[in-house]
């Protein structure tokens, strides 16, 4: 039931005072959260991260511990200061199993009023109760650490038919907490899923990650400039060349 893509689209949040600080609002919900789900039966666990970008729009992460998947962003969605709205994306196979619909799920709560709690239903194929409590009021950015020769951003596109193509970018930057990989699909309308489980090797430039439930395992050329991957997930394969973006120079105020 878990989905296989992810989309995410930051909402933006409105400053209680327009024009009274200079920088993003602080969301009140920024922070880890862990909590259960049990569907049929089966209990799956889940830690969501939340946070804002630096443009005021909040975002939510969603990782699906029994399943090792990490990173599934939000669409969108809404909180009004007691009541959040999450929206999620999935696909789902058709009756012949020869074609994947668009689906979108839902998460609706009530943030209690110490702000250290939620209780809500996860709205997909039915409706299950789901609650989180918070682990941490403040989210980690991990500090940069020296680049790895992956480092930077790489465009690439998925021949899935003759008439369909997906594109990617991926943005590669090391931390101290180690390789950090962030994937945007415009096709798809989704922008920020990380990646979990990121090895690499610089001498042999081998990298391998995965994002949500599909896994690259690719490499670099001797010059640095093309990255060639060979992407999998459940029932799919496909081969995915990817150039490296040129670096973009910044210019001071």
């Amino acid at each position: 039931m878990i989905l296989q893509r992810a989309m995410l689209i930051g909402w933006l949040i409105l400053p209680p005072c327009i024009g009274a600080q200079s920088g993003p609002p602080v969301f009140p919900l920024a922070g880890d959260w862990q909590g259960a789900m049990e569907v049929k039966g089966t209990v799956y666990h889940l830690v969501q991260h939340m946070n804002t970008t630096p443009e005021g729009k909040m975002t939510a992460l969603v990782d699906y511990v029994d399943r090792s998947i990490e990173g599934v962003p939000a669409i969108g969605g809404s909180f009004d200061g007691s009541r959040l709205v999450l929206r999620f994306f999935y696909w789902k196979p058709s009756p012949k199993g020869d074609v994947l619909d668009y689906k979108v799920s839902s998460y609706e709560a009530t943030v209690s009023a110490s702000g250290d709690s939620m209780t809500g239903v996860w709205t997909q194929e039915g409706s299950w109760p789901l609650n989180f409590k918070r682990l941490t009021w403040q989210v980690r950015n991990p500090k940069p650490a020296p680049p790895t020769v992956f480092d930077g951003d790489w465009e690439g596109i998925e021949y899935e038919t003759a008439d369909l193509r997906i594109h990617f970018i991926l943005h590669v930057s090391n931390t101290e907490d180690g390789l950090m990989i962030f994937l945007d699909c415009p096709d798809e309308r989704f922008k920020g899923a990380r990646a979990s489980k990121v090895t690499y090797d610089q001498d042999s430039r081998q990298i391998s990650f995965t994002v949500g439930g599909a896994t690259w395992t690719g490499k670099m050329t001797a010059d640095g400039k093309a990255l060639d991957t060979s992407m999998t997930e459940p029932g799919y394969h496909f081969l995915i060349h990817f150039d490296r973006r040129p670096t973009q120079k910044t210019q001071s105020n």
